[in-house]
């Protein structure tokens, strides 16, 4: 059995939408707020969205840390979105002023097993039906991704722009 798979990726022409701001008080909220931003937003449920690696170095003054987050959300039977934030910053421990960095990476996966027969099938119904329903998709999707970001933003009072 084999897979048709097509990959986009929702940042084009950046592999990731990036997000940084220099001087914020507390940093590190961002990290509480993030699980609930994305349940929101991508309209998922606790169990779809996994904290994949959470780092910290507390024995300096700047006190650094990462965080990795990653969510599918189903659009239909065969295609997800694919949503990546990795999170990185510092913040002081006295003045609890830092700085935060945060990239998404956003990717729109179709992936269909198909046989032989049902190969010559499933690009018919793709060219007649569903390649319309996946490019109205696609920006859907993208729609989602540009919500992430406003209301990543909104957390440091920081105007995101959207992406084209």
């Amino acid at each position: 059995m084999g897979k048709i798979k097509f990959e986009d990726n929702l940042a084009y022409p950046y592999q990731k939408e990036k997000i940084e701001v220099r001087g914020c008080s507390n940093p590190f909220k961002i990290y509480y707020k993030i699980k609930g931003i994305m349940k929101d937003v991508l309209e998922l449920s606790g169990k779809d969205i996994f904290e994949i690696k959470l780092k910290w170095d507390a024995t300096s003054e700047d006190r650094s840390f990462w965080v990795k987050w990653s969510a599918d959300r189903k659009i239909d039977i065969w295609t997800k979105l694919n949503v990546t934030i990795t999170i990185s910053g510092s913040q002081n421990a006295n003045t609890k002023k830092g700085d935060i960095a945060v990239s998404i990476t956003p990717l729109y996966i179709t992936e269909v097993d198909v046989g032989f027969i049902k190969k010559i099938f499933w690009w018919i119904y793709y060219l007649l039906h569903y390649k319309k329903k996946r490019i109205r998709d696609f920006y859907y999707a993208k729609n989602l991704i540009n919500k992430l970001k406003i209301e990543i933003g909104k957390v440091y009072g920081v105007e995101v722009p959207e992406s084209k």
